[in-house]
C-alpha cells in the first residue's frame, strides 16, 4: 500500500522535490506518515510539527485527497492505499 505526498512553497526546497511517495500500513496516520517522511527528510518534520506537543504547527494546511485534515480527525486521520497528502506551508496558503 502507497501514499502520494505532494509538497508545496518552500517545503519542496527542503525535500529537494514535490512529490514523494511512501508506503503504508493498514493502521497508518497521518501522523505517523509525517514521522516516516520525517525519517526521510528530517527537515520536513522539524518545519511541519512541533517539536514539544507533536501537533501541526500553526498555519500549516495538510489536505487529504482534496480536504482539510482538520475537518477529519486532524493528524490522526487514518490513510489508505492510494491516499493523496498536500503539505502547504503558511506563505503557500491562500487567504
Amino acid at each position: 500500500m502507497e501514499v502520494t505526498v505532494k509538497l508545496h512553497g518552500n517545503l519542496c526546497d527542503k525535500a529537494g522535490t514535490d512529490t514523494i511517495r511512501l508506503p503504508i500500513n493498514d493502521n497508518d496516520t497521518v501522523d505517523t506518515l509525517l514521522i516516516r517522511l520525517g525519517k526521510r527528510h528530517p527537515v520536513l518534520l522539524e518545519a511541519i510539527l512541533d517539536p514539544t506537543t507533536g501537533e501541526l504547527k500553526p498555519y500549516f494546511n495538510i489536505l487529504l485527497n482534496g480536504h482539510r485534515i482538520q475537518h477529519m480527525r486532524g493528524i490522526h486521520t487514518k490513510l489508505k492505499h492510494k491516499d493523496e497528502l498536500a503539505i502547504f506551508p503558511p506563505e503557500a496558503v491562500d487567504g
